[in-house]
């Protein structure tokens, strides 16, 4: 009987901790712009908007929306009614307003509001510091609206001043090059414009010492997950392999451990194990283990590290110190997840296989009986199909190998179903199901019924040939 690849529950890349969309570029004020005319009057307008625009900002970052929005919109309002200089005033009340519009799912206003506050910093400030800011906010709203070619032109303008400005040494200034150089880059790989994506890529890389360590960390760890997401392990892997080196530089002993560090771990090994070099992943995992258990002994992230940890354990036929760990990973997530949830089922399932490659039948089938009931419950996603499949196909070989083809048979069927609901009918993960029917059939003398299965596992293959 052939076994169905055992799909594990890979501990998904960390999940950015920045939100989608806009960047939250906060504007500097331009210079001594003038707000209204004479001196008095000026003061006050300028100390009234200020003190709007800094109640915008408070509400927006303590996610107070509705009252940063209220607060945007007044200050818009005081500077639009502002005389003199006001441009600079405008843009930046605008930009505020976008921010907030945004998080309130309103991206194509937001989108708006951005293309007229930077058409105004660019005739009131030209290349300035907050034209580039705009400019980058523009292009990350853009490209929320999955527009990534409308969002390329604000991404190389962020890039065209920031890169222009005489004081390159300005953090700030550095922050937002590099913010456009890893857009820049992420863009054009998700658009397969490999040889663009590696030029921004080497930029990023070599960084700026203007830019503290931790900043630089945080834009490689992140432009690394973001191109980690989308399938690009190539390019994400040295920017999280520097994000890691980086984080790692400025761990002190006894330290309380940084968040984004441990991130930045788990994320290289997620991406190691895709690329299947799991004695790479393993030290990054053991070393996510402790990191995380020293902040918090609870962490529901553990469960993944420890089921990868198994797996490799597993993979050297080291199957006494497999089981402790999946069995911690099992029981963590249960606390945090609940008794019916994938990880549960999943991880549940890989106990069952561990007992099957040590010759455990009997515990082997309770735990795939336990498994099946759990992915029977839960709602009918990929994940669901794919894990309840496999479980069937292992039940199903337990039948087959007492002789009991009825039942083995329709449980093929059920696994061949799921399958096919799950990922089509020429996925190269029907093989083992087709393959198991095949022999079924030739068990009981069925041989033109198993024809029709090897043509189709010929078919699938000689598809997947490059």
């Amino acid at each position: 009987m052939k076994a169905m690849p055992m799909k594990w529950p890979h501990s998904p890349a960390a999940k950015p901790l920045w939100r989608s969309g806009l960047a939250a570029v906060l504007l500097a004020l331009a210079g001594s712009a003038a707000l209204a005319s004479g001196a008095e009057a000026e003061g006050r307008t300028q100390a009234q908007w200020q003190t709007l625009y800094q109640q915008a900002q408070q509400h927006y970052q303590s996610q107070d929306h509705a009252a940063a929005e209220q607060a945007a919109r007044e200050a818009l309002r005081v500077a639009e009614a502002g005389q003199g200089n006001v441009q600079p005033y405008i843009a930046s009340s605008l930009n505020i307003l976008a921010l907030v519009r945004q998080q309130q799912g309103e991206p194509e206003e937001a989108v708006a509001l951005l293309r007229r506050a930077l058409e105004i910093s660019e005739t009131a400030l030209g290349e300035h510091l907050n034209t580039a800011s705009l400019a980058l906010n523009l292009g990350n709203a853009l490209d929320g609206l999955q527009q990534p070619q409308q969002a390329l032109p604000a991404y190389a303008r962020a890039l065209q001043i920031t890169d222009a400005l005489a004081d390159a040494s300005d953090p700030h200034t550095a922050q937002v090059q590099q913010e456009a150089l890893a857009s820049l880059g992420r863009v054009h790989a998700a658009l397969g414009q490999s040889e663009q994506a590696a030029a921004y890529h080497q930029r990023l890389l070599e960084g700026t010492t203007a830019l503290p360590q931790a900043r630089h960390a945080e834009t490689l760890l992140r432009q690394g997950l973001e191109l980690q997401q989308q399938g690009q392990l190539a390019q994400a892997r040295p920017l999280l392999e520097q994000a890691v080196q980086l984080y790692q530089a400025q761990a002190e002993p006894g330290q309380t451990p940084h968040g984004s560090r441990i991130n930045a771990l788990s994320a290289l090994a997620a991406l190691y194990q895709q690329q299947n070099e799991y004695a790479l992943a393993e030290p990054l995992h053991r070393q996510a283990v402790e990191l995380r258990r020293a902040a918090n002994p609870q962490d529901p992230a553990l469960a993944g590290h420890l089921n990868e940890l198994a797996l490799w354990h597993w993979q050297r036929k080291e199957y006494e110190q497999a089981r402790p760990l999946l069995e911690q990973a099992l029981e963590l997530a249960r606390q945090h997840q609940g008794d019916v949830s994938l990880p549960v089922a999943h991880m549940t399932s890989n106990l069952a296989q561990l007992e099957g490659v040590q010759g455990h039948e009997n515990p082997s089938k309770t735990l795939h009986q336990q498994a099946l009931a759990l992915f029977e419950q839960l709602p009918r996603e990929q994940p669901v199909l794919l894990g309840q499949a496999q479980t069937l196909n292992f039940l199903a070989g337990f039948d087959y190998r007492k002789r009991r083809f009825g039942e083995a048979e329709a449980q093929f069927l059920q696994a061949l179903n799921l399958l096919e609901q799950a990922v089509g009918t020429d996925d190269e993960r029907l093989l083992p199901v087709l393959e198991n029917l095949e022999t079924l059939k030739i068990s009981q003398g069925r041989s033109s019924e198993a024809a029709q299965y090897r043509r189709r596992v010929e078919r699938i293959k000689e598809a997947q040939k490059p």
